[in-house]
C-alpha cells in the first residue's frame, strides 16, 4: 500500500450531539430535521444488541471497507451497538464507545438501501432518544478532513469543537512566561511613580534579574518571601516581572528602597538602561495590577469554558492566578503531548498546570483544548487504510 498525504496537524472542527432530544432537535440542520421525518415513515426496525461476533461480522459486511483493521472484533461491556432493519433485512449499524462522560462514534454504516433513505443520521437521531437517561451528556460524532464526510458531520451538530491530532511542524509555543515579542518603547517616556502602582505605600527597588533580587533580599532582610504578585505584607516580598508581565527581564524587590549607587558599589547589580526600559514597559496601557488581573480571569474563564464538560477534576482558582489547573489519571502521558504541541505543562503530582497569563489569545488557548480533544478522539489511534474515497466540493 503506497503511502498518502495525511495532515490533521492543524486545529479542524468536530461535531457533537447532545443526549437532549428537546435541545439537539432544534440545534441541528433544517436538512437533518427534514431527513429524521422522512425517514420515520419507512419502518426502519433499530435494535440495540449485545455485540455477539455474528452481528459484529454482519455489520463488518455493510462497512465501507470490510477488511478495515481498525473495525472492533468484540465489543467491551459498556459499549452500545444498534443494528438497522428494513423488512427482516440488515441495512445500517452504529458502535457507541464510552469515553468518561460522552460517548465516542466509532462506526456508523448503512447498506445502499439505508443510505437512500439517510438511515446514518436517523440511527444517530435514534440513540439520542434512547440514551437520553443514560447520563451520558453527548455523543462526538467526529471529524473528517473529507470535506463531504465533515459535511454530514456538522450538519447532525448540536455543537462544534476544535481539535488536532499531529503537532504541526512549526509549532507555537505556549508558556508560563507573558513574553514573546519585544516592546517598542522609543516614545515612552519612563514614569517612576508606576513603581507605586505595584506597590502602594510601600518602597521598592527595580533590579536586572530574579537572582539579584533574591541576594539583595537576603542581605536586607532574613525575612522575606518571593511572591507571583506584590501581596499586602510587611515582609520583604521579591517578584519576578518576567512572570508578571511580558518582560526579558526584570524583578522587583518590595520593603527596601536603595539607591543606584548602593545597588553598583555594594551588590554590582544596577543596570541603568535595563530599568528605564522596564519603567517605559510599566508605564505603557494595560501594564497595570488590575488590568493584568481581569485579563488573566478573562483566560481562566476562556479555559472553563472548554474544560468544564469534561471528564477531569478542575482544580478552583484562588487568588492571583498563575495558571489553570485539573487532575486527571493520565497526567503523565498528557503532559508528554502537551510537550510534542509546544504547549508547556507544570506537573503536581495528578495534576495539570496550564499557562493562564495575560498575553494567552482566544486562538491559543482552543488550541490547547484541541490537543486535549485530539488525545481524546479514538480514531487519533487509528491505522490508516489507504481507503481515500472522493472528494466533494459543493452540493450538500
Amino acid at each position: 500500500m503506497k503511502e498518502h498525504y495525511i495532515g490533521k496537524d492543524m486545529v479542524h472542527y468536530g461535531s457533537g450531539i447532545v443526549i437532549d432530544p428537546g435541545v439537539a432537535f432544534h440545534a441541528i440542520a433544517r436538512s437533518a430535521r427534514k431527513n429524521i421525518r422522512k425517514a420515520e415513515k419507512e419502518g426502519f426496525d433499530i435494535q440495540r444488541r449485545t455485540g455477539t461476533a455474528e452481528e459484529l461480522r454482519q455489520f463488518r459486511s455493510i462497512w465501507y471497507y470490510p477488511d478495515d483493521p481498525n473495525f472492533p472484533v468484540e465489543l467491551s461491556e459498556n459499549d452500545i451497538l444498534y443494528l438497522a432493519y428494513l423488512k427482516d433485512e440488515l441495512v445500517g449499524g452504529m458502535i457507541l464507545i464510552p469515553v468518561g462522560r460522552h460517548l465516542f462514534l466509532n462506526n456508523l454504516a448503512a447498506s445502499d438501501e439505508g443510505k437512500k433513505h439517510q438511515l446514518q443520521g436517523y440511527m444517530l437521531w435514534h440513540a439520542v432518544n434512547d440514551l437520553k437517561d443514560s447520563g451520558y451528556r453527548y455523543i462526538d460524532i467526529g471529524v473528517s478532513y473529507r470535506v463531504n464526510l465533515q459535511r454530514f458531520f456538522t450538519k447532525w451538530a448540536s455543537f462544534r469543537y476544535p481539535v488536532i491530532f499531529n503537532p504541526p511542524e512549526n509549532r507555537p509555543r505556549i508558556g508560563f512566561r507573558p513574553f514573546s515579542r519585544l516592546t517598542d518603547v522609543a516614545e515612552t517616556e519612563p514614569d517612576p511613580s508606576v513603581m507605586q502602582t505595584l506597590c502602594p505605600g510601600r518602597p521598592c527597588t527595580l533590579l536586572p534579574s530574579v537572582e539579584y533580587a533574591r541576594r539583595v533580599a537576603e542581605a536586607c532582610s532574613s525575612d522575606w518571601i518571593e511572591v507571583a504578585a506584590p501581596v499586602e505584607t510587611e515582609v520583604v516580598q521579591v517578584i519576578d516581572l518576567t512572570e508578571l508581565f511580558p518582560l526579558q527581564f526584570g524583578a522587583l524587590l518590595a520593603g527596601p528602597e536603595l539607591e543606584p549607587e548602593t545597588l553598583w558599589s555594594e551588590f554590582g547589580c544596577y543596570d541603568h538602561f535595563k530599568t528605564r526600559y522596564i519603567l517605559s514597559c510599566l508605564s505603557l496601557p494595560g501594564w497595570d495590577i488590575a488590568s493584568v488581573r481581569q485579563a488573566r480571569l478573562r483566560n481562566y474563564c476562556r479555559y472553563l469554558e472548554y474544560f468544564e464538560n469534561e471528564d477531569v477534576k478542575i482544580i478552583p482558582a484562588e487568588g492571583w492566578i498563575d495558571g489553570f489547573r485539573f487532575a486527571c489519571d493520565d497526567a503523565d502521558y498528557l503532559a508528554g503531548r502537551f510537550a510534542e504541541f509546544g504547549v508547556q505543562v507544570r506537573r503536581e503530582g495528578n495534576v495539570l498546570v496550564f499557562p493562564c497569563h495575560q498575553e494567552l489569545s482566544t486562538v491559543e488557548i482552543e488550541y490547547v483544548y484541541a490537543i486535549y480533544r485530539g488525545y481524546l478522539n479514538l480514531c487519533s489511534e487509528w491505522q490508516p487504510t489507504g481507503v481515500r474515497g472522493t472528494i466533494k466540493l459543493t452540493g450538500s
